[in-house]
């Protein structure tokens, strides 16, 4: 495969990583019980279906990118600390107003 084939099957990192901030603030704010928690499997599915379509992202996509990503392990630790900036940034921005 070349790389341009690759990349139609993979989420752009510009889309993904805030598709990655609302699955882990949704986990932790189920983890807080600030929302119902989400260890019933069929919640949680639910709930991870709703992000994939706010950003209008098909599940067989999203489950190529994650599969893509833990292949390529400095990839993917690139891709988590812009991910980990994000949500310092969006913390900040809820602790300023």
């Amino acid at each position: 495969c070349s790389e341009k084939e690759i990349n139609k099957y993979i989420i752009p990192q510009e889309a993904l990583i805030p598709m990655l901030c609302d699955f882990h603030i949704f986990d932790a704010a189920s983890k807080q019980g600030v929302i119902s928690n989400n260890r019933n499997n069929f919640v949680r599915h639910q709930q991870y279906n709703s992000i994939l379509l706010k950003y209008k992202v098909e599940r067989a996509k999203f489950d190529s990118t994650i599969n893509y990503y833990s292949h390529r392990p400095e990839e993917h630790k690139t891709l988590y600390q812009k991910v980990e900036a994000r949500l310092i940034e969006k913390l900040e921005k809820n602790h300023a107003e």
